[in-house]
């Protein structure tokens, strides 16, 4: 079947089952009334949303369903991206060598053209495709220092499978320093101690992870680059749109060369009592026990869609506010829960306009496609729209995985603390015993609630390090379970025991719907200088080793100085605050990692999910070309204050140009 019939009755077969859905919907009108995010999120998880499959389409329909529905203008944004998706897959575990027979063997195969869609098997996109075989060594969580300890005490990493842990770094960097030592595949578990039977009951008596499921996920190296590995240079295309893009080839040799699977913790541990030696089995040896890995995932171009939403405001300037909807398999937390809590902000939005409100800027929500496999849909629109998002946007709100309880937190960059304790201050706990603001303090440490700065986990990505523009990230906390990533995050593990009642859904859909509107009603957004350019010298303070201790203190006063002029005239500093941090886009580009564009911080590079400060001092090992950004720095903090002071143009002018 050619590409064009088949995407033709996978988009057919998408319709028939959002009619269906629609159908089921009416039906369950019938029954006693539920929480409104209960509904949408029932409607969401009746189908798995793998990005690039048929049920990729029903869920953006079915999102675009509920936004028309609200009254808001609506865009689907196709785009033509590289995707990763596995055909087949099989580890089978060995006693030794020499033995022909697997002690255990798991094979798992998937069709991503299937109508309806398959729930996706254990799988790590982006990993190579071929066969592997060799001893098992065991490299605790797969960080450098783990590597460099084996390698000291002379293991053998060359072909071994390396058996690896999640958890303090992001999943890409295991595989990427396992590829760099040697190994010939990697496997990636998870203890039962940390999200399974020992933390309590397991799905589907509690929230917790079977130990034969396991968490999907990429490990594309979103630290050097997220987004289409096939288009580095700009944007994916919409589907017959011309774009400059690598072959399938070219694309290959910028992607992990190992083999890549995520295991359950009875099989990790399993190959873990293998790996014991010693008069109480306190030491772990590499062998004899061995592994042999197949894997066939090929790459392809597949179609994706960003769903987006349009209330237009008096002026053409922006504020965004996002979630991907796509999901390894139902999703119903990561993202079904910021995807809910989004479209009940849409529709608490429309009312507030059916009673007379315009809002000051055009508010758009965006439903991005693509996030689980390296951050693919929004990194594609937002390179595409660079030009439009440096000029216009004032800031980007992410809600991913945003509910699991109803203890109130955001995180983001500094600048924005001051409109989310606004907002926040309004709205009051699920008891009603005080605000949100409060409960927060109440949390934090010394009571003092921060922003911190972002890292590169979510779709805020483009917005926070290429584009330079604010952002936050809200949601509610509180309740625990194991289905990260698991096909048990679906419906029944949200309702039962992540956020019982909808409470959590229904207070972050009101919250959002106030903080869109708060941060359209102030000048750049409720973007505060002063709060931004403190935080900074907070940070310098702390990189006064990296820096040097002459060099802090200079750039420390500088921003000091800027967070006192702003201090100086507050409304004035706000009408003139926008793109602020293009000020700080360095004229020199990050060494290896050019994409990243803002010089005040960067996703650590061993780490993934984590923040580094002054990503180009840390990258340079020349004392002159630190001194030297650092004196960059420190002037474009006197540039921010000439234009705060009226002596310059309003910030972003001169970058808007």
């Amino acid at each position: 079947m050619s590409r064009f019939r088949r995407w033709n009755s996978i988009v057919a077969a998408a319709l028939a089952v959002s009619l269906w859905v629609a159908s089921a919907g009416a039906r369950a009108q019938e029954a006693p009334k539920s929480p409104r995010s209960r509904e949408l999120l029932l409607e969401l998880c009746s189908t798995t949303r793998l990005a690039g499959t048929s049920g990729s389409q029903v869920g953006a329909a079915i999102v675009a369903k509920h936004l028309k529905a609200a009254g808001w203008s609506v865009e689907l944004d196709e785009r033509e991206v590289l995707l990763s998706l596995p055909r087949s897959t099989r580890m089978a575990v060995f006693a030794d060598g020499a033995a022909r027979e697997p002690l255990v063997e798991r094979r798992a195969s998937f069709d991503p053209d299937a109508i309806p869609p398959n729930d996706l098997p254990l799988f790590n996109s982006w990993t190579a495709s071929g066969t592997a075989r060799g001893k098992v060594v065991y490299v605790g969580y797969g960080l450098r220092e783990d590597f460099e300890r084996l390698r000291a005490a002379k293991v053998e990493l060359k072909g071994a499978i390396a058996l690896a842990r999640y958890g303090k770094a992001y999943r890409g960097v295991k595989a990427q320093l396992a590829e760099e030592f040697g190994c010939a595949g990697v496997l990636l578990y998870t203890p039962s101690s940390e999200d399974g039977a020992e933390r309590g009951p397991v799905w589907p008596q509690g929230p917790w992870k079977p130990d034969d499921d396991a968490q999907r996920g990429s490990i594309l190296p979103v630290s050097l680059a997220p987004g289409d590995p096939s288009t580095p240079n700009g944007a994916s295309g919409r589907p017959g749109e011309a774009c400059k893009r690598l072959s399938i080839a070219e694309a290959r040799e910028r992607l992990p060369k190992i083999l890549c699977l995520p295991i359950g913790a009875r099989d990790g541990d399993m190959m873990l009592k293998q790996l014991l030696a010693g008069p109480e089995g306190a030491q772990l040896l590499p062998g004899p026990v061995e592994v042999e890995l197949e894997i066939d995932a090929p790459l392809a171009l597949r179609r994706i869609v960003n769903v987006h939403a349009r209330l237009a405001g008096e002026s053409d300037e922006l504020v965004i506010a996002g979630s991907h909807r796509d999901a390894w398999v139902r999703g119903a937390h990561d993202s079904g829960s910021g995807c809910v809590a989004l479209l009940r902000a849409a529709e608490h939005l429309s009312e507030r306009v059916k009673q007379g409100w315009r809002p000051r800027t055009t508010l758009q929500l965006s439903f991005w496609d693509s996030e689980e496999h390296g951050l693919i849909g929004s990194t594609e629109w937002g390179e595409a729209n660079a030009a439009l998002l440096r000029e216009k946007c004032l800031a980007y709100v992410n809600s991913d995985a945003s509910v699991s309880g109803t203890s109130f937190g955001a995180s983001g960059t500094p600048g924005l603390l001051g409109v989310v304790r606004a907002v926040s201050e309004r709205a009051r706990t699920a008891d009603g015993s005080k605000s949100l603001w409060e409960d927060w303090c109440s949390r934090a440490k010394d009571g003092q609630p921060s922003l911190g700065l972002p890292g590169a986990g979510s779709d805020d990505a483009v917005f926070a390090h290429h584009l330079n523009v604010p952002v936050l990230n809200v949601g509610f906390s509180g309740n625990s379970g194991g289905q990260y990533h698991t096909a048990f995050d679906d419906f029944g593990v949200v309702e039962r025991f992540l956020d019982p009642g909808f409470v959590g859904h229904e207070m972050l859909g009101l919250l959002l719907a106030d903080l869109l509107a708060e941060m359209s009603a102030r000048p750049g957004g409720g973007f505060d200088v002063a709060e931004a350019a403190r935080a900074m010298v907070s940070h310098v303070r702390n990189s006064a080793e990296l820096l040097g201790a002459e060099h802090a203190d200079l750039l420390a006063a500088a921003f000091e100085a800027c967070a006192n002029e702003a201090t100086r005239d507050e409304s004035r500093a706000r009408t003139r605050a926008q793109r602020f941090y293009a000020l700080f886009e360095s004229p020199t580009p990050l060494a290896g990692r050019a994409w990243f564009r803002n010089s005040l911080w960067a996703p650590a590079l061993e780490n993934g999910y984590g923040v580094e400060s002054f990503p180009h001092a840390r990258a340079s090992s020349d004392a002159a070309a630190r001194k030297a950004h650092v004196e960059f720095l420190a002037q474009s903090a006197r540039s921010a204050i000439e234009r705060l002071s009226g002596v310059g143009s309003p910030i972003g002018e001169r970058e808007a140009k």
